[in-house]
């Protein structure tokens, strides 16, 4: 038996979440399928005994005044949810400093003044000024700025926060954008009762506007009839809607769910050219006891030049300093560990070529990192779980890249693969198309971009 939709949603991470909410809120009769028991993707969290830990290591950058929040309350949603807003402290060397003020005399006065010109240079830019910036790397754009060794690992970090590559790679009017947007909220924080707050939410919202929500059901296939996407089938059933949106990844959809016989030889091509993030490393500690109570997050990058970083990782050659970005969510909200106990959590990216059989080492040396801020952490843990790629692969896809498709030079902005593909009746969410800002706001934004632009 055929059952009929307005709108069928594959993948339940946050932006398909975001995409069927909206659907819903509209009056159309939606269906969500989710491959995985549970939803939200790299927002996901679940329970460890007493310990709520997050699937990714996260800071919302704009907070409550950002799309995450402002989608719920666009559909009615009532959230609920607090933010407990905080800056990342960076550190290199074994020095703690704030970017971009406390990199004054720590580099020569013209190299500081430049960093800050560029940065006021950057605030000051209207969204369809930094457009202009989307096919220059950010390295190129703070060379014209600074060519200073410390000024570029220091940008560059905050750029690896945004979106999961390094400045040679990402883009610089999509940097442009986050920065400037998260200036101008001045709410990042986390959210009270951790990520899995938002994601509750999201879940509530698709109950309230009646979505048929179907977990542990994997896509076999979306059907193509005439040349459009007509539904999907799966567990041995067709379900069928004239518009199908796939939060399951631009790769995976044509080439997995689809098939590449119903796209143009071009876009295939064009697809399978597209870039994906770095992939992290993440280590979860869970704690007896609170170490370094005053840590709440902080981003630890080597001076060292970015790519030559990144190559001596792929052969295998351990740095004297890791880069790392350490968060601790019980500083945030207590109720996401026992009374008396810490949750510390922290990840490293690396190159997505890079060889599998160096991970385990370039963990390690992460978790000595945070060793070095939080003395005793190995020895108080009450549980450790080390997440190599193939391990986030299973709960984040693309090959467990931290964002996606990457937003670098000339797959950002105007360059980033459109939402509508050419077959006709598919359109892809999530950080795979269309959108821009940091991680899970690029995600929503793009789920608003689908409805504002082709099915409002």
């Amino acid at each position: 038996m055929t059952k009929d939709y307005d709108a069928i949603v594959l993948g339940a991470g946050i932006g398909g979440l975001a995409a069927a909410l909206l659907l819903a809120h509209s009056g159309k009769r939606v269906a969500l399928f989710e491959k995985r028991p549970i939803p939200g993707g790299r927002l996901g969290s679940s329970k460890r005994g007493d310990f709520t830990v997050d699937y990714g290591v996260h800071l919302i950058s704009r907070g409550e005044k950002g799309p995450l929040i402002q989608l719920l309350e666009r559909c009615g949603v009532d959230h609920g949810i607090e933010f407990t807003k905080v800056r990342p402290i960076q550190s290199t060397g074994g020095e703690s400093f704030r970017f971009p003020h406390d990199l004054k005399g720590r580099v020569p006065d013209a190299d500081f003044e430049a960093v800050i010109k560029m940065v006021n240079d950057v605030k000051a830019m209207s969204d369809e000024e930094t457009a202009a910036f989307d096919a220059m790397t950010l390295q190129e754009f703070l060379d014209t700025y600074t060519t200073d060794p410390l000024v570029h690992a220091c940008v560059s970090q905050v750029g690896f926060i945004y979106c999961c590559i390094p400045e040679y790679r990402l883009s610089a009017g999509e940097f442009a954008r986050c920065l400037k947007w998260e200036a101008e909220a001045h709410a990042s924080g986390y959210p009270s009762g951790g990520c899995v707050s938002i994601t509750d939410a999201y879940m509530r919202g698709l109950e309230q506007h009646g979505v048929d929500v179907r977990f542990s059901t994997a896509v076999d296939e979306v059907l193509v009839e005439d040349g459009k996407a007509v539904g999907i089938k799966a567990g041995g059933q067709e379900y069928r809607a004239p518009m199908i949106v796939s939060n399951a990844g631009i790769k995976e959809t044509v080439r997995d769910l689809v098939g590449p016989q119903h796209f143009s030889q071009d876009y295939v091509d064009y697809v399978d050219g597209l870039e994906i993030s770095f992939v992290s490393l993440i280590a979860r500690f869970a704690l007896d006891t609170v170490i370094s109570p005053d840590i709440k997050m902080l981003s630890n990058f080597p001076s060292m030049d970015p790519r030559a970083y990144n190559d001596m990782l792929c052969r295998g050659e351990l740095p004297d300093d890791i880069s790392s970005f350490i968060v601790v969510p019980s500083s945030f909200d207590p109720s996401v560990a026992p009374e008396g106990s810490q949750l510390v959590m922290m990840t490293t990216a690396v190159p997505a070529d890079i060889p599998p059989e160096h991970c385990p080492a370039i963990l390690d040396a992460l978790i000595d990192v945070a060793e070095s801020h939080f003395p005793g952490l190995r020895e108080h843990a009450v549980f450790v779980e080390k997440v190599l790629p193939a391990d986030a692969a299973r709960v984040m896809g693309e090959d467990g890249a931290g964002i996606g498709i990457a937003q670098q030079a000339g797959q950002a902005g105007k360059d980033r693969p459109a939402i509508k593909s050419p077959l006709e009746g598919l359109y892809i969410v999530g950080a795979e198309a269309g959108g821009s800002g940091v991680g899970t706001e690029l995600c929503v934004n793009s789920a608003i971009e689908f409805f504002d632009s082709y099915a409002a």
